[in-house]
This record gives C-alpha cells, sequence and structure tokens, in this order.
C-alpha cells in the first residue's frame, strides 16, 4: 500500500468505518509507525473537537402544529371511550342475523318461482316424434330417435325453375 492508502485507512479507523480484522492490523502497525500514530492522534483530536463544537440545530414548531396535535390526541381518546363504552345493542343483533336471513329467504324464494317447465310453443309431437314446418318455399322436417340419442334434420328448399333457367342452370 502506499502512502496516501494507508492515511486513508487511518481516517476510517478513527471515524469507525474498518473492520474488526482491519483495525487489529492497523493498530499494530501504528504501534511500529511513530508518523502513523502522530497521525491518528492528530485525527482523533480533531474530531474530538469538532463534536464538540457543533450546535444542536432545533426547527421551531408553530403553535398551531403543537394544539393540532393535542387536539387530534384528544378526538383519538374519544373515539376509543366511544367504542369500549358502546353496548351491543338490538339493532346489532338485527343487522348480523335477520338481514341476511332475510335475503337468503328471498333468494329460495325466487330460485323456487322459476318455471321449471318449457313454454309452450303451441308445436305438437307426434308419437315419433317428429315436428315439420312449411315456410313458403323452406320446408323443416326434424326426427328425434331415443334409441340412438340422435336428432335428424331435414330442409328441403323447392325452386321453381323454368325450362330457359335448367338450361342455364346446367350450362
Amino acid at each position: 500500500m502506499n502512502e496516501n492508502e494507508i492515511q486513508l485507512k487511518v481516517q476510517a479507523l478513527v471515524d469507525g468505518e474498518l473492520t474488526g480484522r482491519e483495525a487489529e492490523e492497523l493498530l499494530s502497525r501504528l504501534e511500529s509507525d511513530a508518523g502513523l500514530k502522530a497521525l491518528h492522534t492528530r485525527l482523533t483530536v480533531v474530531r474530538g473537537l469538532m463534536a464538540d463544537a457543533e450546535l444542536p440545530r432545533t426547527l421551531p414548531e408553530s403553535g398551531d402544529f403543537h394544539w393540532s396535535q393535542i387536539s387530534k390526541a384528544i378526538e383519538l381518546e374519544e373515539r376509543q371511550a366511544k367504542h369500549m363504552a358502546r353496548p351491543a345493542s338490538g339493532a346489532n343483533w338485527l343487522l348480523r342475523w335477520v338481514l341476511p336471513l332475510a335475503g337468503i329467504a328471498c333468494l329460495v324464494l325466487v330460485l323456487s318461482l322459476q318455471q321449471t317447465t318449457m313454454p309452450d310453443l303451441d308445436i305438437l309431437l307426434g308419437s315419433d316424434h317428429e315436428l315439420e314446418l312449411s315456410i313458403e318455399d323452406l320446408d323443416v322436417m326434424t326426427f328425434n330417435t331415443e334409441d340412438d340419442n340422435m336428432s335428424v334434420v331435414w330442409l328441403d328448399y323447392s325452386i321453381d325453375l323454368q325450362q330457359d333457367e335448367i338450361d342455364l342452370w346446367l350450362d
């Protein structure tokens, strides 16, 4: 280490910034080197003088700040006292038990009144479950089988084609 690095280590020792092992090594070196010991002594004295000469600085508090803190503390104590002193009333029991039970009863009522049957669409199914619908040019036939769990839907779209339209269509 050069001289400058050693002086920085001495300053770090005075400031208490060295680890235990580094401090021990530097203290053993200070005992053997008179120049470093003198530097350590001077830095320690200067540090002590600076610490003693430093005046404590306090910020002035305004009167409003002081009184606002007092009023906040009083309000907090009053709220806590009201909370602790308030007995459980009948209204609390009503809010805790009766209202949720009334809500559950309403929900059960709504669910029980729902229509469980299919609405009547004026469509009659035959014994073979066929449904037929005819709208002008479109015929729809539906067949459901219970055996195979299958549904067949037949769409028949009939077009009245004239002879000349058929010729154009075939070309």
